[in-house]
């Protein structure tokens, strides 16, 4: 085979590879939103939402940001929703995960809250229900058990996660960690596209 044929055999193989990938490219739909919920969690009698809260120091002044994403199935507690209040649940649960970073970025790391216990519900008012109950916790020096815990969700819209702060050190400030619930009553991929965050906009 002389030089010339080869050189073009060379030419024809790119230029081939070049139409191929940029027809595949062009057929492919770019994945370019960010997700208000993990994937693989749209399904069945949970809720979900995310953790975006701020909470103090030991001073009781604003230091450490936190994000997350939490799954609870206390929304969806029929009784409570429907005023009959101060009931004692079972099977009800909760589980947050989140990264807690200080306002300049340093000393992130990462917490889960597991093992939600509800002891008893109540409603509030026509917007607000109360779960109390008991949590665990991931420290630094291990899980603490059984920290006194109350579940607030208002308005169908506001998450708040209060952790007895003698039990956990004051890790978490004097503050309830908040967070928001996604809206369940709209298609979630419906969701997706009306809250993402679109890139190179």
């Amino acid at each position: 085979m002389d030089r010339g044929t080869e050189r073009r055999l060379i030419c024809s193989a790119i230029f081939t590879s070049f139409v191929v990938i940029s027809a595949v490219l062009l057929a492919t739909p770019p994945i370019n939103y960010a997700r208000a919920f993990p994937y693989g969690n749209d399904t069945g009698e949970y809720r979900f939402g995310t953790i975006s809260s701020i909470q103090n120091d030991e001073n009781g002044n604003p230091a450490w940001v936190l994000s997350g994403h939490w799954k609870s199935n206390l929304a969806n507690n029929q009784s409570v929703g429907q005023g009959q209040g101060n009931e004692t649940l079972t099977g009800e649960s909760l589980n947050a995960q989140f990264e807690m970073v200080r306002f300049n970025g340093s000393a992130g790391h990462t917490h889960t809250i597991t093992n939600f216990v509800a002891s008893n519900s109540s409603q509030i008012n026509n917007s607000t229900m109360m779960f109390n109950g008991t949590t665990t916790a991931s420290m630094r020096e291990g899980p603490v058990t059984d920290i006194p815990s109350s579940v607030t969700i208002t308005g169908d819209k506001v998450i708040s996660i209060w952790l007895d702060p003698s039990k956990v050190n004051n890790h978490y400030g004097n503050t309830p960690i908040y967070g928001l619930v996604m809206d369940d009553n709209k298609d979630r991929h419906e969701v997706l596209k009306s809250n993402s965050t679109q890139i190179g906009r």
